[in-house]
């Protein structure tokens, strides 16, 4: 199962930071096509503002040459890697240049109000045209 829904969002455990306070994990992406948009290739991270397991939000930031019709989201799992709910930013429906800041995704949970276990995943995703380009995930302990 928890396979599955690795290569379904294909990511895999390297790369998965435990997060204590803010923290923030970065991942590159190539040139593709996504939801009908070219996308260039580009870096996206997404910092845990936060405290403990106590998640105040999460702030994304990308890089790209070009980025049209983008929006972030914030999607908690428990730490079984089962899926409990996603949190998305307002959509910019216009084209960003360079480096651009997602609007903050306000979430004021602990880890445990958020996915019912004592710790657990954020994996918070950059999207084209409401599909997705790539994700970044941390671990929340």
């Amino acid at each position: 199962m928890i396979a599955a829904v690795l290569v379904g969002l294909g990511l895999t455990m390297v790369g998965v930071t435990p997060a204590q306070a803010d923290t923030k994990g970065c991942t590159f992406y190539g040139n593709m096509s996504v939801g009908g948009y070219s996308v260039p290739a580009g870096s996206y991270c997404a910092t845990i503002v936060g405290s403990g397991t106590y998640v105040t939000g999460v702030q994304g930031e990308f890089y790209a040459p070009n980025l049209c019709n983008w929006d972030v989201t914030a999607e908690f799992f428990t730490n079984n890697w089962v899926w409990k709910t996603t949190y998305t930013s307002a959509r910019n429906y216009g084209c960003s240049y360079g480096s651009a800041w997602a609007p903050f995704i306000g979430v004021s949970r602990t880890i445990s109000q958020l996915t019912g276990t004592s710790s657990g995943y954020m994996c918070s995703t950059l999207r084209v045209g409401g599909q997705r380009v790539t994700s970044v995930c941390n671990y929340i302990y």
